[in-house]
């Protein structure tokens, strides 16, 4: 169980990396996507959102929904096959609908994404709640961003956060220097990147703090 004190931390370490945008956009990867980073999949996963008309606030229908969706998705392969420069923000698909929602929708999106991905940390890390909590912190963000992924097999890599696997290693074995230094990803602000480092090295110097021996006079 997430304690409510690392909840609150993640919450906090999210809102400041994954700002909430209300309206359905393309990231990156040209995934549909709403909210902190919530991806749609699919019309199904749209249709079951709140959405409503930011014109005349009024409930949108689900007919409405996947229309949106769909033709949001239809640039899918332009936005995913375009130069890191040229790819749209967020900000670029306001205007293509007037489909919202709540912030407190987008939060509500937020906490159960980080619910699953508590569950996959438990499967990815043994004994992944005895984690100092700074990893357990630095873990959700790195996994919120880059999902959990699937393992290696002998058709494909492994992908997700289970594609880190120097790191993981580390992990495994306590090395949190190591940890910090094998953690960096790719098309995020290198600020985001230094913090994740910064939390998995800071459980290297709690570490060396516990194993000192005391001093007595």
């Amino acid at each position: 169980m997430i304690s409510q004190s690392l909840m609150t931390k993640i919450r906090d370490d999210l809102d400041r990396w994954e700002t909430p945008v209300l309206w359905m956009y393309l990231d990156s990867e040209g995934y549909v996507t709403v909210g902190c980073g919530t991806m749609l999949p699919d019309g199904d996963s749209a249709r079951n959102l709140p959405f409503f008309h930011e014109k005349t606030m009024q409930r949108a229908s689900p007919a409405d929904i996947e229309a949106a969706w769909k033709q949001l998705h239809s640039g899918a392969p332009a936005q995913k096959g375009a130069a890191a420069a040229s790819k749209f923000s967020s900000r670029h698909y306001r205007s293509q609908t007037d489909l919202r929602i709540t912030l407190a929708v987008s939060s509500s999106l937020r906490d159960r994404h980080v619910e699953a991905d508590y569950q996959q940390l438990k499967l990815i890390y043994a004994g992944f709640d005895a984690l100092p909590e700074n990893a357990q912190l630095a873990l959700f963000d790195m996994i919120y961003n880059v999902g959990a992924g699937h393992p290696k097999d002998r058709h494909h890599r492994a992908t997700g956060l289970r594609r880190f696997a120097l790191m993981n290693a580390a992990i495994n074995k306590a090395d949190w220097s190591a940890a910090a230094q094998y953690c960096s990803r790719h098309g995020i602000p290198d600020q985001r990147n230094q913090m994740t480092a910064s939390l998995f090295s800071s459980c290297a110097g709690k570490a060396k703090m516990n194993e000192a021996p005391a001093h007595h006079p």
